[in-house]
């Protein structure tokens, strides 16, 4: 066996965390689509630090977007295309479902067993169904999900946010983008 050639530190003991990107499609964007909602906009910006300090910092990215069959594909799919500035890479994995959970689609929950043991976090939309549904998935599939509030779409009902998010610290933890910056750039000291 060859000695590796890749540089040891001590970031290499730990397991690199993981990155859940959630239904960061168009549809959540686009004024009149069923899913826009005006806040969405600073979601999308908190999503894109987020992913990009992800990115930055070599963690697992995996992508999960919903996708419903229809008779019409054209001008449907434009909608459902990743937002711009949120498009996966080609080394992340993209999965596509049509249930509520991302847990709900098999390739998505072998890959995810690989995350056992890590940090994984979750951005996207759909905070009262979707989100909430898979953060439900990954406490089943044995994982410590960390939610990123402020990168998280809640939609236009507030009370029902409130919620959610009550509903979810019984499965997740729930934590600001600014404190993960944060918590990065102490790690990295």
């Amino acid at each position: 066996m060859y000695p590796s050639t890749l540089p040891r530190s001590s970031s290499w003991d730990a397991p690199r965390p993981w990155l859940i990107c959630l239904d960061l499609q168009r549809d959540h964007v686009i004024p009149g689509r069923p899913s826009y909602v005006a806040g969405n906009a600073d979601v999308v910006d908190t999503c894109v630090r987020v992913l990009s300090l992800a990115r930055d910092e070599n963690w697992r990215i995996v992508h999960s977007q919903v996708r419903v069959e229809t008779d019409i594909s054209w001008p449907r799919e434009l909608f459902r295309a990743p937002i711009e500035g949120l498009r996966p890479l080609i080394t992340e994995p993209v999965f596509f479902r049509k249930a509520l959970s991302a847990f709900a689609t098999p390739g998505f929950a072998d890959e995810l067993r690989g995350a056992r043991g890590a940090e994984v976090y979750l951005i996207g939309f759909s905070l009262a169904d979707t989100c909430l549904a898979t953060a439900i998935g990954a406490v089943d599939a044995g994982l410590s999900l960390t939610l990123v509030e402020d990168a998280v779409g809640a939609g236009e009902a507030p009370d029902e946010a409130a919620a959610t998010r009550t509903v979810l610290t019984r499965f997740a933890k729930l934590r600001s983008s600014r404190r993960l910056a944060a918590r990065e750039l102490e790690a990295a000291l």
